[in-house]
């Protein structure tokens, strides 16, 4: 035989199946008795179709629940706009919000005079008006009065007694100065209904060294004359500006 020439593999012998050659990326399937190469390439086949069609199945599933979805909030959203446009259309007024209560106002705060009466209400003599002083100093409210005297004078006090928490009168009837406080007199009187001291608006009387105040003690057992107040006329009103 020449040198040249190569040897051929010998035929495999008849009636004995050619062997298939080794392939490194495709995994040899499993040999199931009874199970040829047919049924394994029909059941993946079919395998390979039922992955298809459960994706389109949960494609359109997904499909369904965003368009419910969408549905539910358009109804949702749906009956506010048309009440609002129903309200624009029609005119309906707006309901205004209730304002909220607020707290009561800080009072103001007193630092001139008080205004104690008008020169016309205490035109005649014996006329009187209560009145309640601001005290500048401490803000205090003072029950007070003041009366028009038969010189033209005016003389104010404090209603709130001396040393006490009984609240003087002015009594002007003279019948009732002598029934009920067993004084008799000739003009009104301050009197002291809790102890029956009666005070002269027209006497003054000393509360030690060189002080004096008006309404002298003329009957009962009180310290001191009333608490005076002064008072001033500036044009047509009578103002008090200072407390003892």
């Amino acid at each position: 035989m020449p040198a040249n020439l190569t040897s051929k593999p010998p035929d495999a012998p008849p009636g004995k199946p050619t062997e298939n050659k080794f392939d490194p990326f495709r995994p040899d399937m499993p040999q199931i008795p009874g199970v040829g190469q047919g049924s394994r390439q029909a059941a993946s086949g079919f395998s390979g179709m039922n992955t298809q069609l459960l994706l389109q199945i949960g494609g359109i599933a997904a499909a369904v629940v965003l368009f419910v979805g969408l549905i539910f909030w358009w109804f949702r959203g749906n009956p506010r706009g048309t009440s609002e446009s129903a309200s624009i259309e029609t005119g309906a007024a707006e309901q205004t919000p209730l304002t909220p209560a607020l707290p009561n106002p800080i009072p103001a705060i007193h630092e001139g005079p008080t205004v104690a009466a008008t020169v016309e209400e205490l035109s005649k003599p014996w006329a009187s008006k209560k009145f309640t002083y601001i005290n500048p100093l401490t803000q205090e409210h003072v029950a007070a009065m003041v009366i028009r005297l038969p010189s033209g004078g005016l003389w104010a006090f404090s209603l709130n007694g001396p040393f006490g928490r009984c609240e003087l009168e002015f009594v002007s009837d003279l019948a009732t100065l002598g029934s009920k406080y067993g004084y008799t007199a000739s003009h009104p009187m301050v009197v002291n209904p809790c102890d029956n001291t009666v005070y002269d608006p027209l006497k003054v009387g000393a509360l030690g060294g060189n002080t004096w105040v008006r309404g002298e003690i003329v009957q009962g057992s009180a310290l001191r004359p009333p608490i005076a107040i002064d008072v001033k006329v500036r044009g047509r009103s009578i103002v008090a500006d200072s407390i003892e």
